[in-house]
């Protein structure tokens, strides 16, 4: 059975943006993790922050509070050597 690895992740235009947004996740109790920015997002400054799917509403929550400049918010699925990478509109 091949392996899945499933996360979402906010990709930011600025390394400080990146590791703020990261403190507050933590400041709020949530597990992220700065991680570098995957290959299929061409933009930003290289690093994202990492997080579980089931948290995505609260993390939106967040991000909606502190408007953070932001590339996008992203869906991360790999089944053995296949990678899916989809950008998760924001409403």
């Amino acid at each position: 059975m091949p392996l899945v690895e499933e996360y979402n992740f906010v990709s930011f235009n600025s390394r400080q943006h990146a590791l703020y947004f990261s403190q507050l996740l933590k400041n709020a109790g949530y597990d992220s993790q700065i991680i570098s920015t995957p290959k299929g997002v061409a933009l930003g400054c290289g690093l994202s922050v990492k997080f579980s799917p089931h948290l995505s509403s609260k993390v939106y929550k967040i991000y909606k509070q502190y408007r953070i400049p932001i590339v996008g918010f992203y869906s991360m699925r790999r089944v053995g050597n296949h990678t899916e990478l989809v950008r998760i509109p924001l409403v």
